[in-house]
């Protein structure tokens, strides 16, 4: 829980960054940018709270971006993990010629 660190930014050379399901909340670090050798990002189930800023299209590596809501169901009940993207995706995208999914289900952005 808590925010992700922008210190994750200075891991230049990973490929995958799974923070699945772990309750983080606030923005994505605009430090994840810098990650461009990053190939797969999955966010589902956090509640974070943000738009896709313009450094997030930095990332020329991408090929999946996961950033859906997700059900949990525990012993006290059934929990909706849900993060908050909102904004408008950028034209921007169209620098992450390598994405070939962008799963962000359960979120308020528009289109271009």
């Amino acid at each position: 829980s808590g925010p992700l660190p922008s210190e994750m930014g200075r891991l230049v050379h990973l490929t995958t960054l799974s923070l699945t399901n772990n309750s983080f909340t606030g923005t994505i670090p605009t430090h994840f940018g810098d990650l461009t050798n990053l190939e797969k990002l999955y966010l589902t189930g956090n509640k974070l709270n943000s738009s896709l800023s313009t450094e997030f299209y930095d990332m020329a590596s991408l090929s999946e971006f996961h950033c859906g809501g997700h059900q949990v169901t525990t012993e006290r009940g059934t929990v909706f993990l849900s993060n908050r993207l909102w904004g408008t995706i950028s034209t921007l995208i169209g620098r992450l010629t390598r994405l070939e999914v962008f799963k962000i289900a359960q979120n308020d952005l528009s289109g271009f």
